[in-house]
């Protein structure tokens, strides 16, 4: 099977989702002067601004329903027979219980001609057909006399057409037939102490709730139920349920119980589950390696290929890092997480990921507030494309090599703005490693700008340099993914859920945020909740040192909407 590579994961996934990025700041803060004398500097302490509004895309997540669906039941008859004559029979039968035996039997007779279907309009129809002939005979035959084949069936065959449905008010009808299904047939069950199936009628119930957003009715269906590791299913929405009502820890322990109890299943769509619980729960790196490494063991062992395991661990773990964690706004554990994932992958870690994985890092760091660090890990990235040769695509170091020239003159731009001296000397550095490197296109201009670096350390006077809007335009909106992290967390349980979110920051001279206020106030639900969220992130945030003493103010509008599709 054809695996991802890190490098597409990554260039995909973040260049999607991360909002506006440092190189797209506004060309105003391009290194330097135009001459060589320092830049003009606000003499005034306090300083306030208005960073561009911030446009945020959210992503609905919502249970697989490959892992989180109970399997259909089917009833095949005793001996051959037709389409025809099956809905003769259901016709001529009287007895309640064999007429939905036979409705049943007429039922599986249209779900395998649906399955073979390559027209999703013919597939629907079929399925379609086969519920209405089951709720005919429920009809005909009355609740009292209805029974639980035929029920699970209703509720099965509503699912499918659900998830097909043409317009949101037939999904909602048909989630709602479901869910009414489900629960008829739970009463019937739970009535039978020797009842063998309840956990399984759980699941259909809990996952029709969580497609409906009833998160804590799914919840309080789940907590019912003893955890037994030969429903995975059951496990895998009890995760769903306890994430969407706050419980990541709970949440992490389910999904890990059922991604190691789930065996004939597409390891890719596992894998990809487990990711994603691992970067929106707030369980440590690690916690969730255990679980990984795991899963690299069982993906070996299906293909038998023992070879394999190291390999997937590894590709795990930096999935981990430079997906699932950088979509969370994770930072500092996706730092590490990458770093883990080298050490994991040892020698085989392919040439052309550890340039992207060391550029990451990079990235992430700039966000922690920690220049010299993040310049450590540009210069790996740079260094790493000299033994990856022809393995690394021409195009792939052209943009990794402008990524970290982009990287520098953001440092530069830092530096001759707020006058925080952490940010020279990695400027300094990166400029000469750039201006050293075979091929690099931009040399003539790094040189210059080199040279307007070094000119405006030798005029910078103390207590010069404030907090300028085109340089935190290009820093702040690398938070991007934080923001959005808690709109789509959310978004689990109000799945229309848009509008903006304004952000008021106050910070010092340290650069430390010293006050955050939101519009509107931070609440329990909705866009409250999203504000409190990103009130708390904002909170660890920093700003670079400026040399002047004041107060800066800075105000962030995060616009929300749902991704379309």
């Amino acid at each position: 099977m054809k695996r991802l590579s890190v490098l597409l994961v990554t260039l995909v996934t973040l260049a999607a989702c991360a909002g506006t990025q440092p190189e797209e700041a506004n060309p105003s803060t391009t290194p330097g002067p135009a001459s060589a004398a320092p830049p003009k500097r606000v003499t005034s302490g306090d300083v306030s601004f208005e960073v561009d509004r911030q446009d945020m895309k959210g992503t609905v997540y919502e249970p697989d329903p490959a892992f989180g669906r109970p399997g259909m039941p089917l009833v095949d008859a005793k001996h051959k027979t037709t389409k025809d004559k099956q809905r003769a029979a259901i016709q001529s039968t009287k007895d309640p219980v064999a007429k939905q035996a036979q409705a049943a039997i007429y039922a599986t007779m249209l779900y395998r001609e649906a399955r073979d279907q390559k027209d999703k309009a013919k597939e629907r129809e079929k399925l379609t057909e086969a519920r209405n002939a089951l709720k005919e005979v429920a009809d005909a035959v009355g609740d009292k006399a209805i029974d639980e084949i035929t029920l699970r069936l209703l509720g099965s065959y509503d699912l499918l057409i659900a998830a097909s449905a043409d317009s949101p008010k037939e999904r909602t009808e048909n989630y709602q037939a479901a869910e009414k299904a489900w629960q008829a047939l739970l009463a019937m069950v739970e009535k039978d102490p020797k009842a063998k199936d309840v956990g399984d009628i759980r699941t259909g119930l809990a996952y029709t709730q969580l497609r409906m957003f009833k998160n804590a009715e799914a919840l309080a269906t789940v907590s019912a139920a003893k955890p037994d590791e030969k429903e995975p299913e059951l496990a895998y929405d009890t995760a769903w349920a306890k994430l969407r009502t706050g419980d990541g820890a709970g949440a992490w322990q389910a999904i890990a119980a059922a991604a190691q109890s789930f065996t004939d299943v597409n390891r890719d769509d596992l894998e990809r589950e487990v990711l994603s619980f691992a970067g929106r729960t707030d369980i440590s790196l690690d916690q969730a390696t255990p679980t990984l490494a795991a899963l690299a063991k069982a993906r070996a062992a299906a293909v038998k290929q023992p070879q394999l395991e190291q390999r997937t661990h590894y590709e795990l773990i930096a999935r981990l890092g430079l997906v699932s964690y950088a979509l969370a706004g994770r930072w500092t554990d996706a730092v590490a997480a990458l770093d883990k994932a080298v050490a994991v992958g040892g020698d085989i870690v392919p040439p052309n990921d550890l340039p992207v994985i060391r550029y990451s890092q990079a990235d992430f760091t700039v966000r922690l507030d920690a220049p010299d660090v993040a310049a450590k890990f540009a210069r790996q990235a740079v260094e790493a494309y000299t033994p990856c040769g022809d393995k690394c695509a021409a195009k792939d170091r052209t943009d990794g090599i402008k990524g970290v020239y982009l990287l520098c003159q953001l440092f530069h731009v830092l530096y001759a703005t707020a006058n925080d001296s952490r940010y020279y000397q990695p400027a300094h550095d990166l400029y000469r490693l750039l201006i050293s490197t075979p091929g690099f296109a931009q040399k003539a201009e790094a040189e210059q700008n080199l040279k307007k670096l070094e000119t405006t350390l030798k005029n910078t006077k103390v207590g010069t340099g404030t907090h300028d809007k085109g340089a935190l335009g290009a820093l702040l909106p690398r938070h991007n993914l934080e923001a959005q992290a808690c709109y789509e967390a959310v978004l689990g349980s109000n799945p229309g859920l848009a509008g903006n979110v304004v952000v008021d920051l106050e910070s010092d001279a340290s650069g430390a945020i010293k006050g955050v206020a939101t519009e509107p106030k931070a609440g329990a639900a909705d866009l409250s909740a999203v504000a409190g969220c990103i009130a708390n992130r904002a909170k660890q945030w920093k700003l670079p040192r400026r040399g002047m003493a004041g107060t800066t103010r800075i105000k962030l509008t995060f616009a929300f909407a749902v991704k379309a599709g």
